[in-house]
């Protein structure tokens, strides 16, 4: 190999390095905001079920606002790694090309950079799900909040709070099952996929929005 290509071997593997570096402290980053306000959310929940209700009323309040806090992190950090993702598809795209018309002494060194390319691109993924995981385990607790504020209220009996709680159960289904199945996708049909959880998961977002409006006017 000519001292020209090692040069150049050397600063496209000192670049991916340094992205990998940057990547994986803003995920730490992002994961560390995440546990916080997890952590945090917890505590109120757990606050809820013994407040009476006019402090139930203040708990809810600060409740929504650490959600929304929570939504916003998570909403940030998975486009950090769909942009992580959609570069190492572009470079292991680039390296496969490159393969294919490359001289033997230089095949080695492809070979080399694309497997650690392709590593990376399935610890980028695993981050992805590991982070639509834990969402849809979010929504699975404030279904529960919503149930809870119902049966408080006396209001799950009603045939409206009836239906949306029916409603909201089979777009938490229809999330999970589609979660699971992008656990399992090759990379073609990741993307798609992964299209497919955040809509299910818009889904039972609105779903729930609609319960606790009902619940809410519940008498």
């Amino acid at each position: 190999m000519s001292s020209k290509a090692i040069e150049l071997k050397e600063k496209v593997t000192a670049d991916f390095q340094a992205d990998k570096k940057a990547f994986h402290e803003a995920m730490a980053k992002a994961q560390g905001r995440v546990d916080a306000a997890t952590t945090e959310i917890n505590k109120l929940r757990a606050d809820l079920k013994t407040r009476g209700a006019e402090a139930r009323v203040k708990t809810t309040a600060q409740l929504d606002e650490l959600t929304k806090s929570l939504d916003a992190i998570r909403k940030e950090q998975q486009a950090e790694i769909e942009a992580r993702l959609k570069k190492l598809h572009t470079d292991a795209e680039s390296l496969n090309a490159e393969l294919k018309h490359a001289a033997a002494e230089r095949k080695t060194a492809i070979e080399a950079q694309a497997k650690v390319v392709h590593e990376e691109y399935d610890s980028a993924r695993r981050t992805l799900i590991a982070s639509l995981d834990a969402e849809l385990t979010e929504w699975t607790a404030r279904i529960g909040t919503a149930l809870g504020e119902a049966a408080a209220k006396k209001a799950a009996a009603t045939a409206a709070v009836n239906t949306r709680i029916a409603e909201l159960h089979t777009k938490h289904d229809a999330a999970l099952k589609k979660l699971q199945a992008l656990k399992q996708a090759n990379v073609a049909a990741f993307g798609e996929l992964q299209q497919g959880v955040r809509t299910a998961l818009g889904e039972v977002k609105t779903a729930l929005q609609r319960a606790r409006a009902d619940i809410a006017a519940a008498s």
